[in-house]
């Protein structure tokens, strides 16, 4: 996204932008992770062969950005069970920037014989179906 100096602080002043630096204030100081509420977020999944065992390692990778924003720490959640994660946020309270763009990455333990073609990951917009390629 592009934005001049001059649109950015106005839409920076905006009642939207106001409400949604309050919200992220309040998840921070209560300290408890969200859902990842970042804007543009993307997904791509791979497994990837290990050492000639026949088991698999699979490799999540999400990016996004937010405006305005705290400090965010973005995360993977595995839920338990399925091929199914979360996009965990956990907001700061240590600055304010204008623009922060994230990246999380989340890499399985060794073991994965049947990794699916496609796996579920869930943020604050819902859940998104991410086919699963191979790395190599």
């Amino acid at each position: 996204m592009s934005i001049s100096k001059e649109d950015a602080i106005q839409q920076l002043q905006s009642k939207e932008a106001q409400e949604l630096l309050q919200q992220h204030r309040k998840q921070a100081t209560s300290g408890t992770p969200v859902l990842a509420s970042a804007h543009d977020l993307a997904y791509k999944a791979y497994k990837r062969p290990y050492v000639n065992t026949g088991d698999n390692v699979l490799i999540i990778i999400a990016n996004g950005w937010y405006f305005p924003t705290p400090e965010v720490k973005l995360y993977f959640e595995p839920v338990r069970g399925k091929f199914e994660y979360q996009l965990m946020q956990n907001n700061s309270n240590a600055g304010f920037n204008l623009a922060t763009y994230h990246t999380a990455q989340w890499t399985s333990g060794l073991g994965m014989v049947n990794i699916p073609s496609t796996i579920i990951v869930e943020d604050a917009n819902g859940k998104h179906t991410v086919t699963v390629e191979s790395y190599i």
